[in-house]
């Protein structure tokens, strides 16, 4: 049972507000399904969705381009989007990259959650061009933000294909390198952080470990847990 609450967002276009629920409660490994591209499946969490419709203008914005205020209303619907409607957000939110990014986040989830259980020769051509298409656009963009060693990015060159890319950025993630991204990670978050030694060790060994199995495994996005 799924512990919501409510916020209320105003569209950055004509200014309506709607309702969307979120979880109080953080998702846990024992009740959810956590996929390689990032995906959480759980029937005791969820999260709103970051690409949203105006139930007015009928307009695509994300949650990055609106004011969120908290609500004592009850609500259960977290506005998540339909594979086609995120498809129709990329368009409609074409231009900036850092709004872009959402709804091609969510259509790359949306898309391997449809077709998890669906042949490869029975997806439509066109949909496998769009996802590759998407995958590359995120590929693209997550290398010039410099996310580094992000799983995200890992995934993406292995479900692209890129092979010896993917070989070499594992070369490069010593432990040095691996502990210096996470500490710039949290740095660039605001947020202070103190290494410890013991359980960065043990959390570098787990990635390497990760990523280099994953290499062995078919290329379609699999449960990490």
């Amino acid at each position: 049972m799924k512990d919501l609450a409510t916020h209320i967002i105003k569209c950055p276009h004509c200014g309506a507000t709607k309702m969307i629920a979120y979880s109080t409660n953080s998702w846990t490994k024992t009740n959810s399904i956590l996929w390689s591209d990032g995906r959480i499946e759980s029937d005791e969490w969820c999260e709103p969705g970051r690409t949203q419709l105006c139930p007015a203008c009928k307009k695509h914005f994300t949650l990055s381009q609106t004011e969120i205020q908290d609500s004592m209303a009850p609500c259960e619907d977290t506005g998540q989007l339909s594979y086609m409607e995120l498809k129709q957000a990329i368009v409609e939110l074409h231009g900036d990259d850092t709004v872009e990014e959402m709804p091609r986040l969510e259509a790359w989830w949306a898309y391997n959650a449809m077709y998890k259980d669906t042949a490869e020769d029975e997806i439509p051509e066109e949909e496998k061009e769009f996802n590759r298409s998407n995958m590359q656009w995120l590929l693209d963009y997550y290398n010039r933000k410099d996310l580094d060693f992000n799983f995200l990015l890992f995934e993406l060159l292995r479900l692209l294909g890129y092979e010896m890319e993917y070989r070499q950025k594992l070369a490069e993630m010593t432990y040095e390198r691996f502990v210096e991204s996470r500490c710039e990670k949290f740095k660039r978050h605001g947020v202070d952080y103190t290494p410890n030694e013991e359980f960065l060790k043990e959390l570098y060994t787990r990635r390497v470990e990760e990523y280099t199995s994953a290499l062995n495994k078919p290329l379609r996005p699999y449960t990490k847990h």
